[in-house]
């Protein structure tokens, strides 16, 4: 059912230091060192849900140095069930996978990237 759509970025998850992830007044933030040490910050539009993962797991296709949107995700199916999202809201789920540091996923209307 989940199936990965590989996210074209600015930025570059390989090889990136130092993740934080800050939630404030309904927005979620996530900054980084990228490979060139440069600061990455991402803001997350919205988020309904989020979690990190130190244990990796990975869809079929999917690159542990990569970012994505997983369509026909389950756990977004989760939140239309339990009437947390409707259906007319364009919710996505994100995948950000830090090649052995872990991964970020967040169900979030959109997001804007700053390096």
């Amino acid at each position: 059912m989940n199936r990965p759509i590989r996210l074209n970025t600015t930025f570059s998850t390989a090889d990136a230091e130092s993740p934080e992830i800050h939630c404030r007044n309904g927005k979620l933030f996530l900054t980084f060192k990228d490979w060139q040490n440069k600061n990455v910050s991402v803001l997350f539009a919205d988020p309904v849900g989020f979690k990190w993962e130190e244990a990796d797991s990975f869809y079929e296709g999917e690159r542990d140095d990569s970012c994505y949107i997983i369509e026909n995700s389950e756990w977004i199916a989760t939140y239309l069930k339990h009437g947390d999202i409707s259906k007319n809201e364009a919710y996505q789920h994100y995948k950000f996978n830090f090649n052995g540091i872990g991964q970020l996923e967040v169900i979030a209307l959109s997001f804007l990237e700053r390096t």
